[in-house]
């Protein structure tokens, strides 16, 4: 098990500076969706651009999500985890949905697709930094009567999610940090 562990460090800690290399890491002044200024920005919309490395990323997001949970419908968060959510289902072979940022206000009106009341689901986004989105599709889920049992993120940016969704009562997992990216990460 370590061999295994020492070696996903070694495909992260790859992951990570392709991140920085491939020019996903933008320096300025940005707002991010949480509100928040930073001089940070983690573009992980363009991750797809790269098929090879979004694969790669969906692989591990994939074992790691499977570590946790052993069969579940995954649901992005609009717009950042629904491509996300498209790699993790057809990596995992599971089903998948997605959140509206707001409900249609046309045909059935629903703010959840692709998911049914019951439903065990995994909730993911490519990058959190509060987790204010994946909070709020967490709650979106419930009152739709499914059951979020885990809630993912490509990149956490270490800004209050972990607290945000376990307060909800739901498990949160990272593939990476913005401290791990930033810095590189250290296998040992």
């Amino acid at each position: 098990m370590a061999v295994l562990n020492f070696g996903r460090c070694y495909i992260k800690s790859y992951l990570a500076r392709r991140i920085q290399e491939c020019g996903l890491v933008k320096r300025g002044t940005f707002i991010l969706s949480s509100g928040k200024r930073s001089d940070v920005y983690v573009d992980m919309r363009k991750l797809w651009s790269f098929p090879k490395l979004a694969r790669l990323a969906a692989l591990l997001m994939s074992a790691l999500i499977r570590s946790k949970v052993e069969y579940a419908t995954i649901v992005g968060v609009a717009t950042g985890g629904i491509p996300l959510a498209a790699h993790l289902s057809v990596t995992l072979g599971w089903p998948m949905g997605y959140a509206r940022p707001k409900r249609k206000e046309h045909g059935q009106m629903r703010l959840v697709e692709g998911v049914e009341p019951g439903q065990k689901v995994v909730v993911v986004d490519d990058v959190t930094t509060t987790g204010g989105s994946l909070a709020k599709t967490i709650d979106a889920l419930r009152d739709f009567g499914a059951e979020p049992v885990l809630a993912a993120a490509l990149l956490d940016r270490e800004e209050g999610s972990v607290e945000e969704i376990e307060k909800r009562g739901v498990e949160f997992i990272r593939l990476l940090t913005l401290n791990q990216v930033l810095r590189g990460l250290r296998c040992e």
